[in-house]
């Protein structure tokens, strides 16, 4: 980014514990972050870091031990379940590694799904599924079950369904750590031009070096402590 733009999320001192019998594991330690508008992330670190409890946390899927995490100067804390719940269906979308899709629905109804939980009518679900899934290519296989796509159309389906709701922030995990080094490529092409062209803000998660490219903020991870943002 040329400039600071508004911050999207804060997270400010959180601390993440957790109690396994006579042990405790300090999955974050400390952890100050701001994320603002339109920023591309990339949160790298070795496996155990905290990568994904950061993003978690994000997503107001776990609570931190202690310290604050606000999204649009919410503090998350204060919220009840129901409206944590409509913050993580319409301000954030979700890609996963292993991609997350129900078998026995077909593409482009694995991509309605959010508009179907949301509420939104059949006659307004289909036209914006299937304009999320020309963005990724994948119109031509929308009648497919996910067993009949490949890895790298998979994922392209989760960044389909991750958009749909309109979201403006995107969390991902690991999008690419499932896949070979070329699809991993084009998956990354994408979030940029979701970033770049439809003004997203992208956190990702990712051990991958090969996915940092010039005008993303990288976070390093270690032992539960951010040990450099840059």
């Amino acid at each position: 980014m040329s400039e600071k733009t508004r911050k999207i999320i804060e997270l400010e001192n959180v601390n993440r514990r957790y109690n396994m019998g006579d042990y405790t594991v300090d999955a974050l330690t400390n952890i100050n972050l701001t994320v603002h508008e339109q920023e591309f992330i990339m949160v790298m670190g070795p496996s155990g870091s905290g990568k994904s409890t950061l993003l978690n946390i994000m997503a107001g899927l776990e609570k931190p031990s202690a310290g604050t995490i606000q999204i649009d100067q919410r503090d998350l804390s204060t919220l009840s379940d129901r409206v944590l719940c409509d913050i993580r269906r319409y301000k954030l979308g979700f890609i996963f590694q292993f991609f997350n899709l129900h078998p026995i629905l077909t593409t482009l109804e694995n991509v309605e799904l959010p508009m179907l939980i949301s509420g939104v009518k059949r006659k307004d679900r289909v036209p914006r599924a299937m304009a999320m899934l020309e963005m990724v290519g994948l119109e031509k296989r929308q009648h497919h079950l996910p067993h009949e796509l490949s890895g790298g159309e998979k994922q392209r389906v989760g960044i389909a369904r991750s958009l749909v709701n309109d979201p403006s922030v995107i969390l991902a995990d690991e999008p690419t750590g499932d896949l070979d080094s070329t699809t991993g490529t084009e998956i990354m092409s994408l979030l940029m031009q979701m970033n770049e062209e439809l003004h997203k803000t992208i956190v990702c998660v990712t051990h991958d070096e090969a996915m940092l490219k010039p005008n993303i903020r990288l976070i390093k991870m270690e032992d539960g402590k951010i040990i450099s943002d840059t």
